[in-house]
């Protein structure tokens, strides 16, 4: 069973080097920040090489782990931007599933921290 710290620690090493943040949160999630830049073109849900690669390793890591992910995607600036941020959220979820994440382990969101998209894979509560 891979930890999510562990996993933090594999990725954090993996993308040395580029913009792609892993960092472990209080509650012992593991937050994955990709800058929009790399992740979509203006004005598109379509996931973006970049993004890919980084979705690849994370869907690989968690295939077979009790984890939930929470998906945060931001907009492009005008009134537009809500709608674009939930289908670019939607997109990376989708893109999770063709990697094997069943769609029901994922939430999306539009985002309001972030610029790019922000994943929260958090291990769901064994009984």
């Amino acid at each position: 069973r891979v930890t999510l710290a562990s996993e933090q620690l594999r990725l954090s090493e993996l993308f040395r080097g580029t913009p792609v943040v892993f960092a472990m949160q209080a509650d012992g999630g593991l937050r994955v920040v990709v800058p929009l830049r790399y992740c979509f073109e203006p004005a598109s849900a379509a996931v973006k090489p970049p993004l890919a690669a980084v979705l690849d390793r994370l869907a690989k890591s968690q295939l077979n782990e009790a984890t939930r992910l929470r998906v945060a995607a931001s907009g492009d600036a005008g009134a537009t931007a809500p709608a674009l941020a939930r289908s670019r959220a939607q997109g990376t979820i989708d893109y999770l599933a063709a990697q094997g994440i069943k769609p029901a382990r994922s939430t999306a969101y539009a985002a309001t921290r972030v610029e790019g998209v922000e994943i929260v894979v958090a291990e769901v509560a064994q009984r």
